[in-house]
């Protein structure tokens, strides 16, 4: 009989202290696999959820600022733009090479005009384009579909003393309010949101565009070369990533996987631990044993030998179970953490696995050792 079956046979034969070892190592690699599984995942679902959540790319025509002034006198200042942006050079912004990496590119055009007799700011966007450059707004009504209708700010709605259903007439044009937008505590409360076609008649100025916005897929986030790209395209323009939004997404990502790498750390430490008390507990206990194979031949490699492989039996057999145990925790509780669609990730279960088998036999080293420190003479003691 070999060393590996004389260690299974122990196994075997000890089954409660085998499954008591083998529980710390369940437990923490359980833990891991389950925490990585979701903290993958979750990374996934933050990467979509922000990547569906506004720009991160801000277009807009290149211009200087000139100061005016006399002596000592200021009079203000003056803006030379370089160029104008106008429709055509959205498709001049889907032709850079990383153009794969675009996810939306919407065009915005600005103008002041009357309301129904107030003054107001129009801003214009492509209807089917507001549910991906605007996916925050709620609207009390109906959303934007056609030419012909508007949004109102909440704070314009309350000027005018309009709400869905009503009319808003500008430029000897009637416009059907199809809704008010709840209030967002920015710009938009006080405009009136139309199809871009719509204001830049009101304009007389066709196919003008104030700003593109970008929003750009940031898995491994290229926003740098992306700009670049697009300023190569559009050399009258002014290309800027919004770096709070780019570094706002990485640091949500990092936030998750320290906490996920933090508290596994823990419960390995613990089923670390729990298996060292285990193993030297078991020495402990086996210490007549240990000294009559010492008295009929066994040597001390192979006392530390038997050891080694009655902890690697229990912790292959917890690592893969619990490996199985949190792949199967993480799917069933992926939806309560916000991932819409679960996945069965194996790397987390392999890199568990591993893990459980160097923990398991690092914890049994100064138990091996001390075994293979016992003499025949302690046995007799024992007795």
């Amino acid at each position: 009989m070999n060393i590996r079956m004389l260690a299974w046979r122990n196994l075997v034969r000890r089954k409660s202290r085998a499954v008591f070892t083998g529980l710390g190592i369940f437990l923490g690699i359980g833990t891991l696999v389950a925490l990585s599984t979701l903290t993958m995942q979750m990374e996934g679902a933050v990467r979509d959820k922000l990547d569906r959540f506004g720009a991160n790319i801000l277009v807009v025509p290149r211009a200087d600022q000139f100061s005016l002034g006399f002596g000592d006198i200021a009079l203000g200042g003056a803006q030379v733009a370089h160029a104008r942006l106008t429709m055509a050079d959205e498709k001049a912004i889907r032709s850079i090479g990383f153009s794969e990496r675009l996810r939306s590119v919407v065009p915005f055009f600005l103008t002041a005009s009357d309301a129904s007799g107030k003054d107001a700011v129009w801003m214009g966007l492509p209807a089917k384009e507001i549910a991906v450059a605007r996916p925050w707004w709620k609207v009390s009504g109906t959303p934007l579909q056609e030419k012909g209708e508007v949004l109102l700010g909440a704070e314009v709605a309350a000027l005018l003393d309009k709400g869905p259903g009503g009319t808003v007439v500008s430029g000897g044009k009637t416009f059907r309010v199809a809704g008010v937008l709840h209030p967002t505590g920015e710009k938009e409360d006080t405009m009136v949101i139309a199809d871009i076609r719509d204001v830049q008649a009101l304009a007389k100025t066709p196919r003008a565009v104030t700003f593109f916005e970008v929003a750009a897929l940031c898995k491994d986030c290229p926003v740098e070369d992306i700009v670049g790209q697009i300023g190569g395209a559009l050399p009258g323009a002014r290309v800027s990533a919004i770096r709070q939004v780019v570094e706002s997404r990485k640091a949500a990502v990092d936030q998750f996987r320290r906490l996920g790498l933090a508290v596994s750390a823990i419960v390995l430490a613990i089923g670390g631990l729990m298996v060292f008390v285990t193993v030297m507990g078991n020495v402990q206990e086996r210490t007549r044993e240990i000294g009559v194979l010492r008295a009929v031949g066994f040597r001390r490699r192979a006392i530390v030998s038997l050891l080694f492989w009655e902890t690697g039996w229990v912790s292959l057999l917890s690592a893969v179970s619990g490996a199985v145990v949190g792949m199967s925790a993480a799917w069933i509780a992926s939806p309560l953490f916000g991932v819409a669609k679960a996945e069965v990730l194996f790397t987390p279960a392999v890199t568990g696995v591993v893990i459980g088998m160097v923990l398991g036999l690092l914890g049994s080293v100064p138990p091996a050792r001390r075994a293979a420190a016992l003499s025949p003479t302690e046995a007799i003691r024992a007795l």
